[in-house]
């Protein structure tokens, strides 16, 4: 597939007539407290970050949780965002009656275990075994850990620490959804796909009680996902299945699977990576589509099929050079933010044939029609 060449000439402030909503940002990441791969280099800056977004057109953030510790930590960070204790608001802001909160970017999250991440929730571990026929580097022989699902009983009393924490933050509007949650076979090294299961089967039973929608994490394991979904009873309420399956980097044929349970598909730069994605993002409905960043991961580079059609650029820095004061004007690189939702909507919009307003507008629609309003409760 032929593209037009990436402009340079644009700049965050192009796209702030749209209202953009990042339907998928990890919000919690070291990263935004200066520290990459365990070294740090700059202060926290998510304020900083959280104010590009605003001004970029980013009106609403749905952050991401991975474990229960994360959804509560979630929750204290929109608390702590909504009451200015985390400020968002520039100097010029910060004079009127509201001390800024009108141009404050309204952030929502949920409340779930990441498959890659069950073993911290759903199992034990077990028996350490120590292979002696290959040695690693450093002379010591290499040991392997299994990990033992939990009791029912343990695992009941896990679902039942989640339904408590989704309900708190559902009662209070903050919480929209249950995830991330799902299958992740290309990384079974740090979770079994047993264990993976098990979770996802818990956590598809808070949805049921909480009577949220599904935010769901699928890498290398369409097919299962699909079987298990296929199975999904949604209980009384006669919802049925509700949710999103982000990030979505698989073929048009497991897209199809998935949307004809009635789920949505969430787009960002891993899903606009090669010729193939393109394609497969080309032939899904507007309509069910919906756009996310997956910040700070996930983001369109020059050698990405989709980067072509890239209209607005952020200037860039590497981190050990970056401080917060030099944030105002400059992206840590490769470091990607809300404020990239843009970048996402305009190479939609470009594959597409249409304008990036009506991929924002629908796009936009599909998020409330999935999570709700997405406003505080009083």
């Amino acid at each position: 597939m032929s593209s037009p060449s990436a402009s340079s000439s644009s700049s965050s402030s192009s796209s702030s007539s749209f209202e953009y909503i990042d339907a998928g940002a990890n919000l919690l990441d070291s990263m935004y407290r200066g520290t990459y791969h365990s070294k740090t280099f700059h202060e926290p800056d998510l304020d900083v970050v959280m104010r590009r977004a605003y001004d970029t057109g980013v009106r609403k953030v749905i952050g991401l949780a991975g474990t229960i510790d994360e959804s509560e930590r979630l929750l204290d960070l929109m608390s702590d965002l909504d009451s200015g204790a985390t400020t968002t608001t520039t100097q010029d802001d910060a004079g009127g009656e509201d001390g800024g909160a009108s141009r404050r970017v309204l952030v929502f999250g949920t409340v779930g275990v990441h498959p890659t991440r069950c073993v911290e929730a759903f199992a034990e571990e077990g028996r350490t075994t120590t292979t002696t026929s290959n040695y690693g580097a450093d002379g010591e022989s290499p040991s392997t850990t299994s990990w033992i699902p939990k009791t029912e009983h343990q695992t009941r009393g896990v679902i039942q620490r989640l339904i408590d924490v989704a309900n708190r933050g559902k009662e209070s509007g903050r919480v929209v959804a249950i995830g991330e949650c799902g299958l992740d076979y290309a990384r079974v090294q740090f979770c079994s796909k047993e264990v993976q299961r098990i979770g996802l089967l818990a956590q598809l039973d808070v949805a049921r009680v909480t009577d949220l929608p599904l935010y769901l994490h699928n890498r290398e394991s369409g097919d299962d996902l699909y079987d298990i979904l296929s199975g999904y009873d949604a209980g009384s309420r006669g919802r049925g299945l509700r949710g999103v399956v982000h990030s979505f980097d698989e073929s048009i044929e497991i897209a199809n699977k998935f949307l004809s349970l009635g789920l949505y598909i969430g787009i960002n730069g891993c899903s606009l990576k090669t010729a193939e994605n393109i394609e497969t993002m080309k032939s899904l409905p507007l309509d069910r589509m919906i756009l996310e960043t997956d910040c700070p991961w996930c983001d369109i580079r020059p050698t990405h099929a989709g980067w072509g059609y890239v209209r607005t650029s952020f200037p860039t820095m590497k981190e050990k050079r970056y401080t917060r004061e030099l944030g105002r004007e400059y992206c840590v690189k490769n470091r990607t933010e809300p404020c990239h939702v843009a970048q996402v909507a305009e190479v939609v919009a470009g594959v597409r044939g249409i304008d990036v307003e009506e991929v924002v507008r629908v796009c936009g629609r599909n998020v409330h029609d999935l999570f709700g309003s997405l406003e505080r409760k009083r």
